[in-house]
């Protein structure tokens, strides 16, 4: 493990400072009205020390989205590592999904508001971040098509694509409700999983 000398340290902290402050201004104020200065004057630090690490309210935006996912991710995979089922690990992969978005549901409404979605989808999906995403979701897949879980006749990564998309649609249309009654997203989790295992066809 690299040591990291205090300059390094402080820098770190800092912008960990500042992510935690976005995160706060964004979700209480939205997108369009949160500012560069409200979030300095939230982390307690000049506007000019956010702009030496972000060029940009976008560049923060998605900065913080992305450090979101990189969280999400390692959930995923630490919790599914424990298992060896591969629908198990689907199970899994699903539901720390559902969990997360729910748990951080103001913030990621900010996510599908007008424009805004355009740029961070359009970044994220360029991002390391996505790709891991991508790859581990892959080797999920393979491993299902190994146990016989999932059909072997699919290309791995058109799965892959498929199932990510049902679940971003599923996590998306729950967001945009505004019905105090439409239920915990997490017990979304077994619809997605019929849908993508079973379609959508009478059983």
């Amino acid at each position: 493990m690299k040591i990291l000398s205090r300059k390094e340290r402080d820098k770190q902290i800092r912008r960990t400072d500042i992510l935690k402050a976005a995160e706060h201004i964004f979700a209480l104020r939205g997108y369009h009205k949160a500012t560069i200065r409200d979030i300095a004057k939230e982390a307690q630090y000049a506007s000019g020390t956010v702009y030496l690490y972000f060029k940009d309210k976008d560049a923060l935006y998605f900065a913080l989205l992305e450090e979101k996912m990189k969280d999400l991710l390692s959930i995923a995979k630490e919790k599914a590592s424990q298992v060896k089922d591969a629908r198990k690990k689907l199970e899994i992969h699903v539901k720390e999904a559902l969990v997360f978005f729910e748990n951080n549901q103001d913030f990621f409404r900010i996510f599908i508001s007008d424009e805004n979605e355009l740029f961070a989808e359009k970044n994220l999906l360029k991002s390391n971040t996505a790709l891991e995403m991508h790859l581990y979701t892959t080797s999920l897949l393979k491993e299902a098509q190994k146990q016989g879980v999932v059909s072997a006749d699919f290309e791995t990564e058109r799965l892959a694509d498929v199932f990510s998309a049902i679940v971003k649609t599923i996590i998306m249309k729950w967001l945009q409700e505004k019905d105090s009654n439409r239920g915990s997203l997490v017990n979304l989790s077994g619809l997605i999983l019929r849908l993508f295992l079973n379609g959508a066809a009478k059983s």
